[in-house]
C-alpha cells in the first residue's frame, strides 16, 4: 500500500499535469475561464458573487488554487491574495502568468506550495478564505477547518464550493439515462456494449464516474467527513446554494458544440434545480458562504 507521501506526490503530479494541459489552451485567468461551458452552466454566478465581495486592500486566501485563476481574480479586485496548492507545477504556471500581467493587476497575488492537510495558517489574518473543489480531497478536515477558523479575522468570510456526500441512486439513474441518449466522449457502440456487459452493475459504474472515483489518490477522501457540519460548528452560515443533482455531470460528458449544448444544459439545469428544491432529487454539490463570529458573539 502506498504511503501518505507517495500518494501526495502522485496527487501533485496529477493536478500539475492537469494545470499544464489546461494552460496550453486557456490562460489561468477568470476573464477567460468564466466562458468555459462548465462554469457558464454551473459556477459563474456563484463565483462572480464571491468576487463582488472582494474590496481593495483585503487579504484573501485560496486553498487548493491549482493554476491560480481565482486567486488572481481576487488580486484583480485589489486584494492582497494568496493561493496555496500541493502541485509545484500548477503553482509555477500561476506565478508565471501573474508575472506576465502583473502591471495590470491592482492588488497582488502570491502563490505557495503547501500540503493542506498539515498547513499552519497565521492567526486572524484574512478577510476571505475560499476553497473550490478542495475539501473532499483532504483527510485532515478537522485540522483544516480549525486552521481556517483561527486564520480568519473576526467577522470575516469563508466561501466553499465542493461536493458533499455520495451521489444518490435516483440522480445516478437519471444521469445514466441522459448520457446514454445524448452524444458524449463514449461512442454509442461502447455504451451499448457496456450496458450488455455490466447489466445491473452499470449504474454503480456511473456512480463511480460521477464521484470521480480513482481520479486521484485522495479523490473523495473527504466524502466520509461532513465538512458542512464541521463548518457549522465554528461559523455562522450566511448563504447556502445546493447545486442541481445531475447537470454538472452531464455538462462534463456532453459532446456537442456550445451553441447547441449550452441552451440544452440551461434547460436541464432549471429542471434539475426545481427537483432539488422540491426534495425529489438531492444534489451533492454545495456552495456555502459562512462568517466567523465577531468577538463576544
Amino acid at each position: 500500500m502506498a504511503s501518505y507521501e507517495e500518494k501526495l506526490c502522485e496527487e501533485a503530479r496529477l493536478w500539475g499535469g492537469d494545470a499544464i494541459e489546461k494552460a496550453q489552451s486557456i490562460p489561468p485567468d477568470w476573464r477567460f475561464h468564466r466562458a468555459l461551458r462548465d462554469n457558464v452552466i454551473m459556477a459563474t454566478d456563484q463565483i462572480d458573487a464571491l468576487l463582488d465581495r472582494v474590496r481593495p486592500g483585503m487579504r484573501t486566501l485560496e486553498l487548493g488554487c491549482n493554476a491560480g485563476w481565482l486567486t488572481l481574480a481576487m488580486a484583480q479586485r485589489g486584494a492582497e491574495a494568496t493561493g496555496m496548492d500541493i502541485s509545484a507545477d500548477a503553482i509555477a504556471i500561476a506565478r508565471d502568468y501573474y508575472e506576465s500581467i502583473r502591471d495590470t493587476v491592482s492588488g497582488s497575488a502570491t502563490y505557495e506550495v503547501a500540503d493542506l492537510n498539515r498547513v499552519t495558517l497565521p492567526t486572524e489574518t484574512y478577510d476571505i478564505i475560499c476553497a473550490k473543489g478542495t475539501l473532499h480531497h483532504l483527510i485532515q478536515l478537522d485540522h483544516v477547518i480549525d486552521q481556517i477558523y483561527q486564520a480568519l479575522k473576526p467577522g470575516a468570510l469563508l466561501w466553499v464550493m465542493d461536493a458533499n456526500g455520495e451521489e444518490t441512486m435516483p440522480a445516478v439513474l437519471i444521469a445514466s439515462a441522459i448520457t446514454f441518449l445524448l452524444p458524449t466522449e463514449v461512442s454509442y457502440r461502447e455504451k451499448i456494449g457496456g450496458l450488455l456487459r455490466f447489466g445491473l452493475r452499470a449504474p454503480s459504474r456511473i456512480k463511480a464516474s460521477m464521484e470521480a472515483e480513482g481520479l486521484s489518490p485522495f479523490e473523495g477522501m473527504g466524502r466520509s467527513h461532513d465538512w458542512l457540519q464541521l463548518i457549522e460548528k465554528h461559523f455562522t452560515v450566511k448563504e447556502r446554494f445546493d447545486h442541481p443533482a445531475v447537470t454538472g455531470y452531464v455538462t462534463a460528458q456532453l459532446k456537442m458544440p456550445d451553441r447547441i449544448a449550452i441552451p440544452m444544459l440551461r434547460w436541464l439545469y432549471r429542471l434539475d434545480a426545481f427537483f432539488v428544491r422540491r426534495g425529489l432529487l438531492r444534489g451533492t454539490g454545495v456552495t456555502l458562504l459562512a462568517r466567523k463570529p465577531e468577538s463576544g458573539e
